[in-house]
Order: C-alpha cells, then structure tokens, then sequence
C-alpha cells in the first residue's frame, strides 16, 4: 500500500516536471513599417505559409482598423487573413506610430475640461436616448496555448516505477515523460460565434447563436453557470457610462489629436483607482487543484469576480463629446487566478430612425489566466489516496468581435438569427449581458 502510494507521488512529480521545463515561443517584434514591406516581398506566399510568418511576430506599434482593413485586403487566403487579425488584436493597447499622430497643438485646460464636461453630458444623457435596436455580433476566439498528448509515455513511467524497490523510489530522479502543454505558440483561432442579440431598455440579450434560436430559461429554472471567460458586457451604453463617470472623479490627462477620416478626435488617458472604480471585472472559472469535494467527486469551480484599478485611454468627438474609442486595462494583483483582463470598443456613426448614434463596430477582449489541467487522475490504494495532479499554464485568449446589420426593433419585428455560416463550437469568452451594476458596498 506504501508502495503504491510511493508510485503515484513519483508518477505525479514526473509529469509535472515535463510541464515545468517547456520552451516558449519568443515572438519577433515588429514596427507597423517593417510588418508593410514584409508583406510587400510575401506575394506569392502560400496563405499557410504566410499566415505562419505573421504568427511568429508581435507588432510595438497599434495597427488601426483602417490600416488592417486595407492589409487585410491583399492577404491569399483565409489563415492569412485571420493570422493578419490576431496579430493586429494584440497590438491594440499599443501606441499608434508616430507618423499617425496628429502634430496639433494641445487644448487649453479650459477647452479640456469642456471637451471632458460633453462627455459627461455624453454618458448621462445621450447613451440613455438610445433606441432599441437589434444587431448582429460575429465572434473569433485565438488562444496560444496548445496542449500536446502524453499518454504514449505515461505506460513506460508507470511500468519503470512499479519495477524500484522502495529504496529506489525514495533515491529516484524522476524519469523523462513526453511534453504534456507548450506555452506562447502562434495564436490559433479555437471558435467562432454568430449572434443576434438586441439592446432595450438599457438591457442587452442574446436572442440566436449559431443560427438557434436563445429561449429564456423559466424563472424558477436553476441558475446557469457563467459563460467561461473574462464577461464583456456593456459596450453599447452601460460601459461607457461607467468609465465616463469613474474618470471624473479619478485622473486624466491630455494626450494627443488623432485624425481619423475627416474628424479630429481628442484622446486622453486615464487612470482609476480600485476605490473609485465601478467596473464590475467577472471571469470563470477557477479551481484550486484540490481533491474535488463536491457532489459525485466534481471538480469546485469558483467565479472570479472584483472591482479593480483600472486604465486606458478613451477617445472623444471634441464637438459633441461622444466617445469614438474607449480602452480599458485592469490593474490586478498578484496571487489572483487571472493577469491580465482587457478590453478595446470602437464606436461609428449608424443611421437609425432618422437619427445618427455612436454605436459599437468592433470590439477586442484579451485575458490571461492559468488554466487548470488535469494530468493525472487520482489514485487511491485501500484508504490512501492521492490527488489529482495538475498544472495550471497562463492562457492568452484574444476575442475579436464586429458588430452590424444594426436595425430598430419594434414590438411586431421578426428577429431572424444571425447567419452562421462558417460558425462552430462554443465561446471560451462569450459575453454575458448585464446591467452597469456600480460599486458594490
């Protein structure tokens, strides 16, 4: 029995040393005028070939959306173009290049604080003037985390093992075991989703995935566990709301003027601290790697949620004060399940009802967590048993979303689901709708 024990502990060890001694990928980094002329020389280029190229490098500079659109445009094929994508998410809390920045002469304090004064009016007014509209929302998920097989090496440790005398147990180095996970490999798209969901009164719902329709659960209906991921909600009103007020009580400061299209657009940034903050940070799920202790030996699983420090830079129409870019980065502690939770949103012009509003086109969420997985089950000898062993690598997800067909819902409009085509599997960070729900006290 205590050598069976022993076995399992060597076993466990073994396995978790092949993670801890993985390579990573160091990813090239790239300015936006070397990633041009790289692409200038690649006609001819395999889109797989390509696409692997653009994988291996990391962009120091912000890729707009215009200047991805038109690169976008020239790629050979479809790895290419979403490689192109991912490459251009990750660069989205970046700088733009120099060259791309207004040289106008900053505002007065005063013309700050007017233009800051129209945001707030902005957010307390306008954003609440919104229509019900319906509008589709097309996903893609990219993680760079990829998980290898082990189990052609998993007999020989164990077989090895139950061979040693309990002396050589005790003395033993543990016993080469095949790579089980490889960290930081070019970002890989893990799913798609194709949604219709309609924004009313304040309150955002999914009403079709995937071509299905969503059918509201009963309200005595057991509460559904949160979608996994970092929760992106509020982006058509609630959010914005949010960091509008949140700033004017915490700190900002001018930035620069960018020019995008035939607007001037002033960008400030801000920084919010954990005291004054009411962005509501939620992400699921986490385990501690413990035995299970729950119904039928499953696995507890907790939601992460807080109200951390925050920063980023927002974008405003010095005219109107409405926000054409909003960027939010949380400042998390250590020692928590989740390092990174970010989040970019660009707002357009669309024409509803005669009206022109400030509405979501794109949005890019990046989150990084540790990952439980499970390497080996646990083993139990009479009453002796051992844990489950796992390893808990850092995931980055990239979700990148575009919004459109906006239209005005109406109380006789027939809501069609969204096409999905092309769509499959599930979300590993899907929004969840919700209120701006403010401090909790």
């Amino acid at each position: 029995m205590r050598r069976a024990c022993k076995i399992a502990e060597f076993f466990t060890l073994a396995i978790f040393l092949a993670f801890a001694t993985l390579p990573a990928l160091a990813y090239e980094p790239v300015t936006i005028a070397q990633l041009e002329q790289m692409l200038a020389v690649a006609h001819g280029k395999s889109d797989k070939a390509l696409a692997k190229e653009l994988g291996e490098l990391e962009l120091t500079e912000r890729l707009s959306t215009l200047r991805l659109d038109k690169l976008r445009a020239g790629m050979p094929g479809e790895k290419s173009r979403l490689a192109l994508l991912v490459l251009s998410d990750t660069s989205a809390f970046h700088d733009l290049p120099a060259a791309e920045i207004s040289q106008l002469a900053p505002p007065d304090g005063d013309t700050q604080s007017q233009i800051l004064a129209k945001t707030a009016d902005y957010a307390r007014v306008t954003l609440h003037q919104l229509i019900d509209i319906v509008v589709s929302r097309d996903t893609n998920h990219f993680d760079n985390l990829k998980v290898v097989s082990f189990s052609r090496a998993v007999p020989a440790a164990t077989a090895n093992a139950k061979k040693m005398s309990e002396a050589e147990l005790d003395a033993a180095r543990f016993p080469p075991v095949a790579s089980a996970v490889v960290e930081n490999q070019p970002y890989r798209l893990i799913g798609k989703n194709s949604e219709t969901i309609t924004y009313r009164s304040g309150e955002e719902n999914v009403v079709s995935r995937s071509g299905k329709a969503v059918v509201a659960p009963p309200e005595n209906a057991p509460k559904r566990p949160p979608s996994s991921g970092v929760s992106n909600w509020g982006v058509f009103g609630p959010l914005p709301e949010i960091v509008a007020n949140d700033i004017s009580a915490g700190k900002v400061d001018w930035d620069h003027w960018e020019q995008t299209g035939k607007s001037t657009l002033a960008v400030f940034r801000y920084s919010v601290p954990e005291d004054l903050s009411n962005y509501n940070l939620e992400y699921c799920c986490f385990t501690s790697g413990k035995e299970p202790s729950g119904e039928g030996g499953k696995e507890n699983w907790n939601v992460y949620e807080t109200l951390p420090s925050y920063h980023g830079e927002i974008t405003i129409d010095p005219k109107t004060g409405g926000i054409r870019r909003l960027t939010i980065q949380t400042d998390i502690s250590a020692n928590q399940p989740i390092y990174r939770a970010d989040i970019m949103v660009e707002y357009g012009p669309v024409e509803l009802g005669g009206t022109e509003h400030l509405l979501p086109a794109r949005s890019v969420t990046i989150f990084q967590a540790s990952i439980p997985i499970v390497m080996q089950e646990g083993n139990c000898v009479d009453l002796h048993c051992t844990p489950r062993a796992y390893v808990h690598p850092k995931d980055t997800v990239v979700s990148d979303t575009v919004y459109g067909s906006y239209r005005v819902f109406s109380s006789d409009s027939r809501i069609l689901p969204a096409d999905a085509s092309g769509s499959r599997g599930g979300s590993p960070s899907s929004s969840q709708p919700q209120n701006a729900t403010g401090r909790k006290h």
